[in-house]
């Protein structure tokens, strides 16, 4: 498979804030991910480098949904478009990436925040591991993350910061380690301001084989109770045997509060 092709599937992870708490019971949240980006080629000199590029169109879904108190469900599903341009060539692959399915459990809760723990496999389920190239693992892959969320208040208003960090040793080739970092501040009634951070480094051989470093800012605006949209640009700054990539994302955010009476099991 092309090397370039490679390094950008480790980096499709979505560029959007999934939850570090668990949902109440019977409440849900959704969220579908469009992003289009670029990554320069790291292999090509000077101009090349732009005229190289590989391009990227995505879809991401994130579900989420609460069973128990303390104890949620989720669902994760892609598919990208990535577009090889070289020395006047383009190759176009398509396809889904794997189904990701987790666990969120409750492990901590106080006025130091929510701590919360989350295995998760991810399967092939969408599309033939015998195909090459494939946007996504040939066998499945698991990961188990640790999470936390804390609110607070400043000048005036409501935030919150959440960060969660994992490894995936279960998984074909290197094995991985991925932090990811965000705080939030609501700037108005209806407006939500981000800046996140999302890394990844992989290990193999007693070495590192590639890292990546990629932030950004978003906002999101809370058009009603249940619907919010969300825009943003994430933008690499950092990495080992790694294209720094440049995307801008437009999210659609969809949530169901629980039944009355459910527990509030998240930071206010």
């Amino acid at each position: 498979m092309n090397r370039r092709l490679l390094i950008v599937l480790f980096l499709l992870a979505p560029a959007s804030a999934t939850a570090q708490w668990t949902v109440k019971p019977g409440g849900w949240f959704m969220s579908h991910g469009f992003n289009a980006g670029r990554f320069p080629d790291r292999f090509s000199n000077g101009p090349g480098a732009t005229e190289n590029a590989l391009e990227k169109r995505d879809w991401g879904m994130y579900f989420i949904y609460g069973w128990k108190e303390g104890l949620s469900l989720g669902l994760g599903q892609g598919f990208a478009r990535l577009e090889d341009k070289r020395n006047g060539q383009s190759t176009v692959t398509t396809g889904f990436g794997a189904t990701g399915l987790f666990v969120m459990k409750r492990l901590a809760q106080g006025k130091g925040g929510i701590l919360s723990i989350q295995p998760r496999v991810d399967i092939p389920l969408l599309y033939d591991t015998e195909a090459r190239p494939v946007l996504g693992p040939v066998s499945t892959d698991a990961e188990i993350r640790l999470l936390y969320g804390n609110g607070f208040g400043a000048l005036g208003t409501r935030g919150f910061v959440s960060a969660s960090a994992g490894g995936a040793a279960w998984r074909t080739g290197a094995d991985e380690f991925r932090y990811d970092l965000t705080i939030g501040l609501d700037a108005a009634p209806r407006l939500l301001l981000m800046a996140q951070s999302f890394n990844v480094a992989a290990f193999q051989d007693g070495g590192v084989a590639y890292s990546a470093t990629k932030v950004g800012g978003s906002a999101v605006w809370k058009v009603s109770k249940g619907v919010g949209i969300q825009a943003g640009y994430y933008g690499g700054i950092a990495g080992k045997n790694t294209a720094r990539e440049r995307t801008f994302s437009v999210s659609l955010w969809l949530n169901r509060d629980a039944p009355s009476g459910a527990a509030v099991p998240g930071p206010r």
